[in-house]
């Protein structure tokens, strides 16, 4: 089996190799020098991270209704260049934010108390806006997940998260665009077409919270929830060049969203998580999102790490079958993270070779299937859970111009239905690897993996360049681990770079810590729009 995929790899690399020259001469014609054109960032605040924009509004140096408004008028203006959000709330969320100060500029008058739901213990991110993913509910939004299927759907309630964060205090501006059914990674659909990337337009988001994630870096808000299966946080806070958290799973609820999770997606593969410009908020996003009593099964989330009693670790490629390598702009940039944690902490960081990533791919597979030979399941999905979509013939009405569902849905629904009898093999092998990385990694162990091999690439690549390089971040699914994906600056194409800071099941507060210190060293987030404050 391993030298029949040898073979096949070397095939699609010689045809990838020949192909790539006129592709990428083909997409330069199409998009021609095309860069981001979005509007000037003109306020300060628009700068700030979500823990101060709350500490300023509670202060009253700055008023709820101020930053609502100004993010409402920053996500109208790049609207138009970005496609990001779907259903919006704005004279709703104008009036929560006026309702927030009025009892505000009441207690700071002393006409009276402050509501105890409104304390910084129940109320972390009072006035602060946030977005979500169009995926999840949210009552009297879009909930179609980009399936023409459920185009007329309308919740009825409000995911879990979400309500953690309105409890919270925060303020909910809009849902934002998905990928078809949330199993790609470019944010496209036939329902409300592409979002484009902050730093190039003609390039993508990611996904399949690549709204979120685009919207977050544009400062359309500065803070957002995603949720993460095989990448969908962290490929689109990747190629949008923000943080994003891929949590330890079965800590964050994922009730609430289309499609709807199994039992062993839950235990293992997806995770609900906080998407942002700043480090800083990532752990108490983390911390709202999942409640007070599933955040007491992370031990040690509020214990301080010191960096310098860890244990470092770092891969540089995956040499999986069907996978593209790292490019050199990103192995640059890990190098220097690697060399800045050597440096001011005096460790060794390790260099990992693990002979497991060859299957990477087969071992996200068989987790996703639960180890079954094959499945309908997204097929199901794509038709409303109603029926199923029959791949083969839709990819003839994709050819003839008459299918409503995008490429790679339609793919995944022929994939996943063809038996595949080595899957039990790599189900029980990705459990045998779960424990080796758990001894490997042990309490104070932090792995610096590639987050993805390039820099985000032109709209339509994905699906003839990079099928299956989602597995860098998929891999860290499939072993259940949490992982933080950390900006590392731009790259020579002036496209943001980034890393993933992976640590054993039930130690995200490693990541998060050592995403601080990354985000100090390397710069963090870089705005994608010119600063002309007034």
């Amino acid at each position: 089996m391993a030298k029949a995929l040898q073979i096949i790899s070397f095939i699609l690399w010689l045809i990838r190799c020949f192909f790539s020259i006129w592709i990428h001469l083909g997409f330069r014609l199409i998009y021609g020098n095309q860069k981001s054109r979005l509007p000037a960032i003109t306020n300060q605040i628009l700068l700030l991270p979500a823990t101060v924009i709350t500490k300023r509004i509670r202060q009253r140096q700055i008023t709820a209704y101020e930053v609502v408004r100004l993010y409402i008028e920053r996500t109208r203006a790049i609207q138009p260049y970005l496609n990001v959000y779907i259903d919006e709330r704005f004279s709703e969320a104008l009036a929560e934010a006026q309702e927030i100060d009025h009892i505000l500029d009441a207690v700071s008058r002393g006409q009276r108390s402050l509501p105890h739901e409104w304390t910084e213990e129940h109320a972390p991110f009072l006035g602060v806006p946030f977005a979500i993913k169009e995926s999840m509910e949210f009552q009297g939004f879009h909930n179609s997940t980009g399936i023409v299927a459920r185009k007329d759907f309308i919740s009825t309630r409000t995911a879990t998260p979400v309500a953690h964060m309105l409890k919270a205090g925060a303020i909910l501006l809009c849902n934002t665009n998905v990928s078809e059914g949330c199993m790609w990674f470019e944010s496209r659909n036939a329902l409300y077409g592409t979002t484009n990337n902050p730093y190039d337009l003609t390039r993508i988001v990611g996904g399949s919270s690549g709204g979120a994630g685009c919207i977050v870096s544009a400062a359309g808000v500065p803070i957002a929830i995603g949720a993460d299966i095989g990448g969908s946080i962290r490929l689109p806070s990747f190629m949008n060049g923000i943080f994003g958290h891929k949590t330890t799973p079965d800590i964050v609820p994922n009730d609430g969203q289309y499609p709807p999770h199994k039992d062993f997606h839950q235990k293992y593969l997806l995770s609900t998580g906080p998407m942002c410009r700043y480090a800083c908020d990532l752990q108490p996003m983390l911390k709202i999102l999942a409640g007070s009593k599933n955040i007491e099964k992370l031990l040690h989330i509020d214990v301080p790490v010191d960096l310098s009693k860890l244990r470092y670790f770092y891969i540089d490629e995956i040499d999986a079958y069907f996978v593209n390598k790292v490019e050199r702009d990103q192995q640059l940039a890990h190098r220097r993270v690697v060399e800045h944690f050597e440096n001011k902490y005096k460790v060794h960081v390790t260099r990992l070779r693990l002979n497991r990533l060859r299957y990477a791919v087969s071992l996200w597979s068989a987790m996703m299937v639960d180890g079954q030979m094959s499945t309908r399941d997204f097929s199901l999905t794509l038709c409303n859970r109603t029926s199923y979509l029959n791949g083969y013939h839709e990819l003839l009405r994709k050819f003839l111009f008459r299918s409503t569902h995008t490429l790679p849905a339609i793919g995944l629904a022929i994939l996943e239905a063809i038996p595949n009898k080595y899957n039990e093999h790599f189900h029980k092998l990705a459990h045998k690897f779960y424990d080796e990385i758990q001894i490997l990694l042990g309490n104070n162990g932090v792995l610096f993996f590639p987050t993805f091999p390039q820099s985000a690439p032109v709209h339509g690549w994905p699906v003839l360049m990079n099928t299956f390089d989602y597995i860098y971040c998929g891999i860290i699914n499939a072993l259940g681990l949490p992982s933080t994906q950390c900006p590392l600056g731009l790259d020579s194409k002036k496209l943001p770079l980034g890393i993933q800071c992976v640590a054993a099941r039930g130690h995200d507060n490693l990541t998060l810590a050592v995403a601080q210190e990354i985000e100090q060293a390397m710069g963090g987030w870089v705005p994608p729009s010119v600063i002309s404050l007034v």
